[in-house]
C-alpha cells in the first residue's frame, strides 16, 4: 500500500482534531451527507424488497437513521476508532429479501429476530479473537480481490442508478456530477479538495429540485416527530434454519468488516492491535447485530466505500463523523429529515458512488501489484475469481431457485464469493511449497543481476 499512501496526503489524520471552526462545520456537514447513501440502501433494498407502506415504511426509515448514527459513533468512538461510515450491509439484507421471496413477508420479519440471537453468536467469536484467523490466508491477493470486488459491485449499481432515468438529462447530469467529484478531488485546491462528495450531493439536490424531479411526496409521507420502536415486528422465535443462515451470513459479513478494514488502514498507514479487532468484532455482533435486530433494521458493518471516501476527501479524522453520527441520531427523531434523505435522486446517489468506485478499482490494482510476487499464477488466481464471482452475481434470479438458501446467497454474493475463491485458489489448489531463505535470496540476486 505504500504506493497509495505517497499518492496523496492526508488532511487530517485520524486522531486530529479540527484547525478552525470553519473546518469543523464543512467537514461534519460533509460526513452528514455521506451518510445519506445508507439510508438509501436501507430504503431501497429491505424497506422496498419487503413492501413497508405508510406509518410501517415512516417509523422504519427512523429506525434506519437512529442505527446508521449509533452504529458509526459506537465503531468510530471505541470499536475500529476510524473515520468510517457505518449502514445497513448488504450481504444480510439481500439475505432478508431472499427470506421473503421463498417464505413470505412473515417469514422474512423473522430474519431481523434471528439478527439478535446470531449478532450475540458473532459477538462471542469475536471478542474471543477467533475471526481474527482470517488474518493468516488474508494475503494482498485476497485484499485486493475483494477491493476490486467492491469497486466493482459499486460502479454496476452506481450506472444502474445514474441510468434510473434512462438517458434523459438526469442520466447526463449524474455522468457531470461523478466526473466533477474526481475532478475537483485531483485539481483542486485547500479546502475545495477535500469536499467532493459535499458539493456533488449538494449541487445533486438542487438540480433535482430546481427542474421539479424530486420526490416530495416521499418527504410529506412522513411524520414530523418518530419514536423508534423496539421489537417492531414481534418477538416471535424464529425457525432453526433462519438463524442458522443468519449466523453464517453474519460472519461473512465480519469477515467483510475485517477486509474493508484492512484495506482502510492500509491507505492511513495504519496498524491495528489484535485487542482492537476483538473489540470492533464484538462490536460489531453485538451492536451492528443485535441491536439492528431489536430496532428491525437489516445488520450494519463499516462500509468498503470509505476507502474511497478517504482517497477523494483526504479526511480521515473521527472527530468529523463522531459529530456527524451524533446529529444523524438527533435527526432520526424527525421523520420528514429520514424522507429528504431515503429521496435522494438516484443519478445523484449513483454519481457519488462511481466517483467512489473509480478510486476502489484502482486500490484493488495497486495492491495486487505491492505483493511479493504478482506473475501467471497470482494473474489467472484473481482474475478467474473475480470475473467467476461477477458473472455468478449477474445470473437471472431463477439459476437460484433450486439452489439451497445458504448455497445461493453465497454464490449471489461477489464479496463473498471472491474472498472464498481467492483464499481456496491460493491457499489449496495452487499453493506454493515452502521455499528456503537461502533459496529465495539466490533467486533474487540472480533476478536482479
Amino acid at each position: 500500500m505504500a504506493d497509495v499512501q505517497s499518492q496523496f496526503q492526508l488532511v487530517y489524520g485520524t486522531d486530529d482534531k479540527p484547525k478552525s471552526t470553519k473546518d469543523m462545520i464543512i467537514y461534519s456537514i460533509q460526513w452528514v451527507l455521506i451518510m445519506f447513501y445508507p439510508v438509501v440502501w436501507g430504503y431501497a433494498i429491505v424497506g422496498l424488497g419487503l413492501g413497508l407502506t405508510g406509518d410501517v415504511l415512516a417509523s422504519y426509515m427512523a429506525r434506519v437513521v437512529l442505527m446508521i448514527g449509533i452504529s458509526t459513533l459506537v465503531q468510530a468512538a471505541s470499536g475500529h476508532r476510524l473515520a468510517m461510515v457505518s449502514g445497513p450491509n448488504i450481504i444480510p439484507s439481500l439475505a432478508i429479501v431472499a427470506a421473503y421471496v421463498i417464505g413470505g413477508k412473515e417469514y422474512a420479519l423473522l430474519s431481523f429476530n434471528a439478527y439478535i440471537i446470531a449478532g450475540i453468536f458473532v459477538a462471542i467469536i469475536g471478542g474471543l479473537g477467533l475471526i481474527s484467523y482470517i488474518g493468516k490466508v488474508w494475503t494482498p491477493l485476497v485484499l485486493g480481490a475483494m477491493v476490486m470486488m467492491v469497486g466493482l459491485a459499486t460502479s454496476s449499481v452506481g450506472i444502474s442508478l445514474i441510468a434510473s432515468y434512462q438517458a434523459a438529462w438526469p442520466f447526463y447530469a449524474g455522468i457531470i456530477l461523478a466526473l466533477l467529484c474526481g475532478y475537483i478531488s485531483i485539481k483542486g485546491k485547500g479546502l475545495l479538495a477535500t469536499i467532493p462528495v459535499l458539493i456533488a450531493i449538494v449541487l445533486g439536490y438542487v438540480i433535482f429540485i430546481a427542474l421539479g424531479e424530486f420526490d416530495w411526496a416521499l418527504v410529506r409521507s412522513m411524520p414530523v416527530f418518530v419514536t423508534p420502536s423496539l421489537f417492531p415486528f414481534g418477538t416471535q422465535i424464529p425457525p432453526v434454519d433462519l438463524i442458522i443462515t443468519m449466523i453464517i451470513v453474519n460472519i461473512f459479513s465480519a469477515i467483510n468488516l475485517y477486509g474493508n478494514i484492512q484495506g482502510y488502514t492500509g491507505i492511513i498507514g495504519a496498524q491495528l492491535p489484535a485487542t482492537r479487532e476483538k473489540r470492533y468484532f464484538f462490536i460489531f455482533g453485538l451492536v451492528e447485530g443485535t441491536v439492528a435486530g431489536i430496532l428491525g433494521v437489516p445488520s450494519h458493518v463499516s462500509y468498503g466505500e470509505n476507502l474511497g471516501l478517504i482517497l477523494l476527501t483526504r479526511v480521515a479524522a473521527r472527530f468529523f463523523i463522531l459529530v456527524a453520527s451524533i446529529v444523524f441520531i438527533v435527526l432520526s427523531f424527525f421523520g420528514q429529515v429520514g424522507g429528504l434523505m431515503a429521496a435522494m435522486p438516484q443519478p445523484v446517489a449513483g454519481a457519488v458512488l462511481l466517483g467512489v468506485a473509480s478510486t476502489l478499482i484502482g486500490i484493488g490494482a495497486n495492491i495486487w501489484h505491492q505483493g511479493s510476487t504478482f506473475q501467471t499464477r497470482e494473474i489467472f488466481i484473481v482474475g478467474f475469481s473475480v470475473f467467476f464471482a461477477l458473472g455468478m452475481s449477474m445470473l437471472p434470479q431463477g439459476f437460484y431457485d433450486n439452489i439451497p438458501r445458504l448455497v445461493g446467497t453465497l454464490l449471489n454474493n461477489p464479496v463473498i464469493l471472491v474472498i472464498i475463491l481467492v483464499i481456496i485458489m491460493e491457499q489449496v489448489i495452487f499453493r506454493e511449497k515452502e521455499v528456503a531463505p537461502e533459496v529465495k535470496s539466490s533467486a533474487s540476486e540472480k533476478q536482479n543481476f
